[in-house]
């Protein structure tokens, strides 16, 4: 994994002519090579390995399972956070939900998250040159 980062070390340039100031050369330098940290740690989670398991029955087939999973997003439900865990409901936010739409708090994974920070990178990059 350390070879990953290795790599970024060829992303700070030293250059003889300076027309900006020694803290914003540090600023660019160091924020190029922290988002592209982030981009590579967020790529490497999302697309290698297994970054997403439902949970599910024998009924549907889990790698189509957990691609509906993967594309759609999740919710809880705010009610069932106030019960007692183990014997009312089976984890914090987790019940029946029939007929309690207002109920729902959807959380979203947002897949493009690491484009974002590679685009970010490129931009800020492309304006230190």
């Amino acid at each position: 994994m350390l070879d990953i980062f290795r790599g970024l070390k060829s992303l700070v340039k030293i250059s003889h002519v300076n027309t900006d100031s020694p803290v914003f050369r540090l600023h660019y330098s160091i924020t190029v090579i922290i988002l592209m940290s982030f981009s590579l740690i967020v790529t490497t989670r999302q697309y290698v390995g297994n970054p997403i398991d439902c949970v599910h029955t024998k009924d549907i087939p889990e790698d189509v399972l957990n691609t509906y999973c993967w594309i759609h997003s999740t919710y809880a439900l705010k009610s069932m956070f106030l019960k007692k865990v183990g014997s009312e409901v089976p984890y914090p936010g987790v019940g029946s939900s029939e007929g309690k739409a207002l109920d729902k708090k959807i959380y979203k994974y947002y897949q493009w998250v690491c484009f974002c920070l590679f685009f970010q990178v490129s931009l800020l990059e492309r304006a230190a040159t």
